[in-house]
């Protein structure tokens, strides 16, 4: 009689919480069920529920830009990296404290985890067991709220948080002379997510009740037309001392989505510029940025 049998599928249960994430070929989509991980093959149709599982309902999935690891983060903050080609448990590891939103750098080389008000910005471990593959970067004293959201610049260089506290915050991953973390102020509710754009040249944000501002900066002193991460040096004409221009924001346009409900969740993508809206009434809706055009 044979008695060795392998975990092959999770039947009967039900999404509950968390979030979903698309592989990076686009052709499936990981979600949370329960405390499992399931897969599923939007190509050829079919599902698959990974072999192993947290001790609580699941909260918040990474997956690393290639495709090589992912972070499952249940309720207590209780992490499991894996080798998701593998489908094999590398370490188990505690956050100590429930996690918000974590999200892998777009090289790859950080992971950023929403922490209470705070966050926290740690390595990426590697594709082998270690004895400690976590190590932490640095710790960012972000709001006076819990943080929402956060979302990393197209270089990596710089993170966007959303919070509670009805601001936005930009910092930079490591210190850079010039650059100093700036908040963005302006909203009435609670800031549900936050993004840079594609050219790095303007960040948009949007509060639960709707309102979506982009945001535009400028370097004091400066006419130029620059990329965000680029702070030039300006001579003063007095004492030609050189020093760094101040960077200054402004709110360029503000928009509303026009829906009694509030929004629940938020997404936005680089590729094509389009943010989708999810409200509290089981309506979503897709917009066209920076003009938010709705499609």
């Amino acid at each position: 009689m044979k008695t060795d049998f392998k975990f092959s599928n999770l039947c009967g249960t039900v999404y509950r919480k968390g979030n979903v994430v698309f592989t990076p070929d686009g052709n499936s989509i990981i979600s949370p069920v329960g405390n499992r991980v399931t897969v599923f093959d939007l190509v050829n149709n079919k599902s698959e529920t990974l072999p192993f599982e947290n001790k609580r309902d699941i909260r918040r999935l990474a997956l690393s830009p290639n495709g090589n690891l992912l972070l499952s983060v249940d309720e207590l903050g209780q992490t499991l990296l894996v080798n998701f080609r593998k489908r094999t448990v590398l370490h188990y590891f505690n956050l100590k404290d429930k996690v918000r939103d974590i999200v892998f750098s777009p090289d790859g080389r950080y992971f950023a985890a929403a922490l209470g008000r705070n966050v926290q910005v740690w390595h990426s471990p590697g594709y082998v067991r270690e004895f400690a593959p976590f190590v932490l970067h640095r710790t960012y004293a972000a709001h006076y709220d819990d943080v929402t959201s956060v979302s990393w610049s197209p270089d990596s260089r710089f993170f966007v948080t959303a919070g509670k506290d009805m601001v936005a915050k930009v910092f930079s991953v490591d210190p850079i002379e010039g650059f100093v973390p700036a908040t963005l102020t302006g909203h009435r509710h609670a800031v549900v997510s936050a993004w840079f754009a594609r050219d790095m040249r303007a960040v948009y944000t949007v509060s639960a009740d709707g309102a979506v501002c982009v945001r535009r900066f400028r370097l004091q002193g400066v006419d130029e037309n620059l990329t965000f991460g680029e702070f030039p040096i300006v001579t003063s004409d007095s004492d030609d001392d050189e020093e760094k221009p101040r960077t200054i924001w402004y709110t360029e346009s503000r928009h509303y989505a026009q829906q009694s409900a509030r929004v629940h969740s938020a997404a936005f993508n680089w590729a094509t510029n389009l943010m989708v809206l999810g409200f509290t009434n089981g309506v979503f809706g897709i917009w066209e940025m920076p003009d938010f055009n709705l499609v």
